[in-house]
């Protein structure tokens, strides 16, 4: 008679000899891949191909954005060298108009700032109790507290005229923010460009030596980053 150890062995082996054959035949499909990738060069050049494209389109991707970076400092330092220029009433060649204009800006400026810094300010508390709200029964029937009743009204009357004035002041007071904000961004404007010109100019102060380092110190950091890109061909 068959014993149970060897009906129950019989049955493990069945059960164990697919997943046997399955890692057989992946190995055997990996040997023959390999082989035709070793065999086949041009299989080879495509798939090396394909990983140097995809970190080259990294690295430039990379390079780009370095290269923004140092572009958006470039111009900070050129905005910054036109306001130490115009504050030290130095002109570079060529720049009298941008100069005429920053200062025609820059009065308007002055005058909108003096005009906001004069504005009323309506801190005033204009909540309050009415006289009448506090009266009840036979006091309302006096003629001491009808006219009580009618000061209250004429108090009313005048807080929400006040407050209608203070809603018109701020929006006048947002009106001359907005103009003074849209002004520095036209002074701004003036200065990068004046800033650029005396980058081009190069004045020999000594106070200006430490910004046309900065301005050196980019410049040759975007030359080598240009050059970087460049070397690397377009995919």
């Amino acid at each position: 008679m068959v014993s149970l150890d060897q009906i129950h062995g019989a049955a493990t082996f069945q059960e164990g000899l697919p997943f046997w054959l399955f890692w057989f035949l992946v190995g055997l499909i990996a040997l023959l891949v390999l082989f035709i990738f070793l065999r086949d060069k041009d299989l080879r050049r495509k798939i090396d191909f394909f990983f140097l494209s995809a970190k080259k389109r990294s690295l430039q991707l990379h390079l780009r954005r370095q290269l923004g970076r140092e572009k958006k400092k470039k111009e900070r330092l050129w905005l910054e060298l036109g306001r130490m220029v115009y504050e030290y009433g130095l002109t570079p060649q060529g720049a009298e108009t941008v100069v005429k204009t920053i200062d025609s800006l820059e009065r308007k400026k002055k005058e909108l700032l003096s005009r906001l810094n004069n504005f009323p300010l309506n801190s005033e508390d204009l909540s309050f109790t009415p006289a009448s709200d506090r009266l009840a029964g036979p006091e309302l029937n006096n003629p001491e507290a009808r006219s009580t009743r009618r000061s209250d009204e004429a108090r009313i009357l005048l807080a929400k005229e006040k407050a209608k004035a203070r809603r018109a002041w701020k929006k006048k007071q947002s009106k001359l923010e907005a103009k003074v904000n849209d002004l520095e961004r036209q002074i701004n404007s003036h200065l990068f460009t004046l800033g650029r010109m005396a980058d081009t100019f190069r004045f020999k102060d000594e106070i200006l030596v430490p910004l046309y380092e900065k301005i050196d110190a980019v410049n040759l950091k975007l030359s080598h980053l240009e050059q970087s890109l460049d070397s690397l061909h377009p995919f």
